[in-house]
Formats: structure tokens, sequence, C-alpha cells
């Protein structure tokens, strides 16, 4: 493709994701994309750009300097804090730009809903960088799902400590870690991914129970630890764990269905399928137990994803250029969101919450557990 014809881009915040992404777009690894420009504040990033990006990337040293040159980039990359995300957006879709927004969507619901709103009537692609809906292990997922080969779903569990954090890290950027200024801890960060994966395969549950021991392994607000009981109609269940602060990385995923079950465990998995639908089988078998259960299994070992950030990259160039459906639609950040949101309100109230949640009693919490936080650390 000839470099006048792919989508210039802009990006703003140049930490380490921005780097990445930089890099990538600067490289000409992204089909469809080219980067052009970049907005950033420290005089380290901005030495950075000019030893490591081209000379023709322009810098910019803030979004009204960016946007008074607005005619060189028809898309922004927003690569900032989480608490940037909606108002960065937002203008960006005001200035009829395109936007590929780093995950979350903002830290509370509403804000997600604005920037939905805004995509909307500015008629421009909005995507999420929800990079784990590439991964070779959940298509499969996906595929058996969709095929039902374990039939109607009755139980899911989902266990995840790969996401080992230390002191180090957690204090490496300011805004980390608090809920002032990411909205959250484990959940809103890491845990975003996994209940991006278990919205995409499951949808939204009707409620969730959380039990959330804050600070568990670190002096600080946010969660760094989570159970959630999950609630869907016909009295199907989930359980989701999840954990920055244990030695072991585990990461386990189970499906149980009427007509099989379908266990992951890392990149290994293996489908069980027995011929006979359980809840017909409980009731007419003339056994005591599984003496007449057929059973058969399959086992797929996934690969790891290959470059999924860059097939992220040009799957937004694609949606530009010729329509392509998106692999993590902008929209999709309310239902992440809301599901998160509605596991802090249950943590903080020690009840379960129905979805959609009271927006009004969250938002009180919240501010009383900013204002906590503050005096605590001040």
């Amino acid at each position: 493709m000839n470099e006048n014809e792919k989508v210039r881009c802009a990006i703003i915040g140049i930490g380490s994701m921005g780097k990445k992404y930089a890099l990538m777009l600067d490289q000409g690894k992204i089909e469809g994309l080219r980067l052009v420009a970049v907005c950033c504040h420290s005089e380290k990033n901005k030495c950075w750009v000019q030893n490591h990006l081209s000379s023709s990337v322009r810098i910019f040293h803030g979004e009204d300097e960016m946007y008074e040159s607005a005619d060189v980039f028809d898309a922004v990359l927003i690569v900032t804090p989480h608490k940037l995300h909606p108002s960065m957006t937002i203008r960006a879709f005001r200035e009829g730009k395109h936007v590929l927004c780093d995950k979350p969507a903002g830290t509370v619901v509403w804000e997600a809903r604005k920037m939905n709103q805004s995509a909307e009537q500015a008629q421009k692609v909005y995507a999420m960088m929800c990079h784990q809906r590439t991964y070779p292990k959940y298509l499969k997922i996906k595929e058996w799902l969709d095929e039902k080969k374990i039939g109607t779903i009755l139980r899911i569990s989902m266990e995840n400590s790969s996401f080992f954090r230390t002191k180090y890290y957690h204090q490496s950027a300011s805004w980390r870690s608090s809920w002032k200024n990411e909205g959250g801890g484990l959940l809103i960060n890491q845990g975003y991914h996994l209940l991006d994966m278990w919205i995409y395969l499951f949808g939204v549950p009707q409620s969730v129970y959380a039990e959330i021991p804050f600070g568990k392994y670190n002096s600080f607000d946010v969660d760094d630890e989570v159970t959630l009981i999950m609630n869907y109609p016909h009295h199907v269940t989930g359980t989701f764990i999840a954990s920055t602060g244990e030695g072991k990385a585990s990461e386990r995923l189970e499906i149980v269905g009427t007509r099989g079950c379908i266990s992951a465990e890392g990149n290994r998995l293996t489908l069980t399928t027995w011929d006979t639908d359980i809840l017909t089988y409980a009731q007419e078998a003339q056994v005591t137990s599984r003496q007449q259960l057929n059973m058969r299994e399959e086992h797929f070992h996934s690969e790891e994803a290959e470059r999924p950030y860059e097939q992220m990259l040009c799957n937004f160039g694609e949606a530009i250029l010729y329509q392509k459906p998106l692999i993590a639609p902008g929209k999709d950040g309310v239902k992440t969101l809301s599901l998160i949101n509605a596991a802090y309100l249950s943590a903080w109230t020690g009840k379960k919450v129905s979805l959609p949640f009271s927006e009004e009693e969250y938002q009180k919490i919240l501010r009383q557990k900013e204002e906590a936080e503050e005096h605590r650390t001040a």
C-alpha cells in the first residue's frame, strides 16, 4: 500500500505502551496505518521520540497544540492514564478523528456511555485495545461454544494469578493503584482483559457478589485480589478469582454444559463431551451415577497469540479504510465497566448487586473512598 493511502495517526501518551505502538507504526509493521505525530509532555519522552522515531514524526506538547494542526492526522491512539481516556476520546471525536483507546474506557460506566455517544454523533470508528480477543485459545473456545459442543452452559469458573505485580510496579507511576487516579486496582487494570473475555464469551451477568480483601498484599486502598460470584438466567452460575500477589502463576477456565465440558489450563484445552444430555440422563438412567455416560475427549494445544497488538492496530486501520468489523468495538467498554463497577459496589456494601446498578450510589461511595485514600496518604 502506498504511504499516502494509509490512515495518518497521532498518538497521545508515550509511556510504555505508547512507545510500543509508536515503534510498530513508525517501522511500517501496521498495514493501513502510519505515524505522523505524537503528543507528550515530559522532556524524557520527547527525547525518546527524537532518538527512536523518524524525523518526520511531529512532536506536540499538548492536546491544544496538536489539534491546532488537526489537518495533519486522521486518527488518534489514546494511550494515557485511565482517568484521561473519556475527555481525550470525546474531544478527538469532536475534532472529527477516528479513535483507538487503550483499555479501560474510563473508570466509571457513565463516562464510557458518553464516549459511545460521541462516536455515534461523529460517525467515526471507535475501537478498544482488548487484544486478548485475538488469542487462539479464546477463539477456539468461542468456536466450540458457538457450535454448541457442550450444549447449554450450566456453570463457569475462571481463575487467574498470572499478573503478579511488585511494589516497584505499583509505584512506577503516580496514577497507579489508587481510587482517585486509576479508579481501582486489579479489576480495572489487569482484570479488565479477563472480564472483557468473560463477557465476550458468556455475556453480562444478571448480578454479581464480590468478596474483595482490599490491599491484601500491598499498603494501598484498592484491590489486588478478587473473588466474584455471578448469576445468569436459568440458574447458570459463574465464579471469577484473580490475584496479583501469588507466587505461582495459574490460568484456568472451566465451562460446564449439559452435553460436555471445556477445560483450559494455560494454552492447553480439553473438550469433553457425552452423547446424552446430562439433565435427561440424570432423570432416566437406571444406574446410580455415570456408569452409562459415554464420554469422549478432544485435546487442543493453542499456540501463543501472534503479534496481538499488531493485529488490533491493523484491524483498526481496516475498519477505517474498508469498513471491516472491529475485533473490539469501543461500545463494548460499557459492558466491562458495568461489571467492574458493580463488583466494587458489591464489595463496598457487602451485598449482591444487580445489573444495571445504582450509578448514583456507586459515585457517592467512590467519592468517599477517594477522600479516605487522600487523607490516609497525606
